[in-house]
């Protein structure tokens, strides 16, 4: 029986569900990634230059202590809403459907935030913008990450993941390059990515229709108990979420301090390290490209899904151990290059295990809200952790060796625990 036969999912003793969804075609898969585009355009942005950029400007002598306490402030901000949001978005009746309120709300409140920071003029008011934005982000994430789950069939999954891969290092390197120029106007550089998504997913919205159908209304302790569950029941499940988080953990040590790695170790400003940040990533998406495109349609004719994880971890591995002792522009390239083609394979064929796994297709908001939640817990870890290993036995704070190797090791957990996994293969 092939994948689009099957009609239900069952995993670690749960009960079959509901009937696999139809093949999409090649408007949806447009649409769907240009809206990630759009989505990731908000996340990377800021994640990668914007808003180091903007605590630079605003504490220069405690720049990766105070970039690490905004980040992590605003990744608990969204382990609170995110969940929240999706489970909620499950229950939500009107008209216009179930996750198309939460995504054009979302947006809105990321734009009010992102004003906010982008004129702040201290730190505690750029923490307040920040919040605004990471709760708004879980009403996004809330109407976007259910989709493949609910609209997508197993076969096609990890085509879909590689869209969405390709999707975000485009964003990744577009960001550096967009950033790179509009450092003259902060209100502009936090706002265009906003605009941006908000094309994309009105385009997609009018389009695709949203689902109205009727649910059961449950309370908000109920919300919350809804989002824990048993990692005994549901082990294959657990397995892939703690694989994400520590995968995404190790990516943000990079993500979240290479602007600043490139002034403190290699020289550049601010503004050279965009443009270098710029031509680095304009050539790593077509090895970003290259790795999901082909990872995510090989694990869905092989139907294999852990070899490409485990994979792409050891290749993180290998990129974060040159970085640890790079000294020079060159060999930053080389480690990025590694970084960037394993974050292409694991982006396509994780999400694409993660939706194989499911639990319970007709809560597929709860669940991949929760597995969504690995990567916003990482936002909270790694900052201050990364802020912690870059202060160790270097008052100044640029242990960076320290940062890259602990980064190194952290992603080899992915891959032992990707091959616990028993319900893919």
């Amino acid at each position: 029986m092939s994948p689009t036969d099957e009609p239900t999912i069952a995993v670690d003793g749960d009960a079959p569900e509901a009937a696999a969804p139809q093949k999409v075609g090649g408007l949806f898969l447009t649409l769907f990634g240009l809206m990630n585009f759009g989505l990731y355009l908000t996340v990377m942005m800021p994640a990668l230059f914007s808003l180091p950029y903007k605590v630079q400007l605003l504490a220069p002598d405690s720049k990766a202590s105070v970039l690490g306490m905004v980040a992590t402030v605003g990744a608990i901000v969204s382990i609170l809403t995110g969940p929240l949001a999706g489970v909620l978005s499950d229950q939500t009746r009107s008209r216009w459907g179930r996750r198309r309120p939460w995504l054009l709300g979302g947006i809105l409140v990321v734009l009010a935030g992102s004003l906010i920071v982008a004129s702040a003029a201290s730190v505690p008011v750029l923490l307040l913008g920040w919040m605004v934005v990471c709760a708004g982000g879980g009403g996004v994430g809330a109407a976007i990450t259910p989709v493949v789950a609910e609209r997508v069939p197993e076969a096609q999954r990890g085509t879909v993941g590689a869209i969405v891969g390709v999707a975000t290092q485009l964003a990744g390197v577009l960001g550096y390059t967009i950033g790179g120029l509009l450092t003259g106007s902060l209100i502009l550089l936090f706002v265009l990515p906003i605009a941006v998504l908000a094309v994309f997913a009105l385009v997609y919205s009018l389009v695709f229709p949203d689902s109205t159908a009727p649910v059961e209304k449950v309370s908000v302790g109920e919300t919350f108990r809804m989002l824990v569950f048993d990692p005994r029941k549901h082990r294959d499940f657990s397995l892939v979420w703690l694989g994400k988080l520590l995968m995404q953990t190790s990516l943000a040590f990079l993500t979240t301090y290479q602007l600043y790695f490139l002034a403190d170790r290699l020289g550049f400003t601010a503004e050279e390290a965009g443009q270098r940040l710029a031509l680095v990533g304009g050539i790593g998406i077509l090895v970003t490209m290259g790795f999901a495109v082909t990872s995510g349609i090989l694990s869905d004719r092989m139907r294999r899904r852990k070899l490409f994880v485990v994979t792409s971890s050891v290749l993180t591995a290998v990129g974060l151990t040159l970085m640890a002792f790079t000294d020079g522009f060159g060999l930053f390239f080389a480690a990025v290059m590694f970084v960037l083609g394993a974050a292409g394979m694991f982006g396509s064929t994780d999400v694409a295990m993660a939706s194989d796994l499911v639990p319970e297709r007709d809560k597929a908001g709860r669940w991949m809200a929760t597995y969504n939640l690995a990567a916003t817990l990482s936002g909270a870890i790694a900052p201050m952790l990364g802020a912690g290993l870059l202060a160790l036995n270097d008052p100044t704070g640029g242990n960076y060796t320290a940062l890259f190797l602990a980064g190194a090791v952290i992603a080899l957990g992915t891959g032992a625990v990707t091959l616990l996994i028993r319900g893919v293969r």
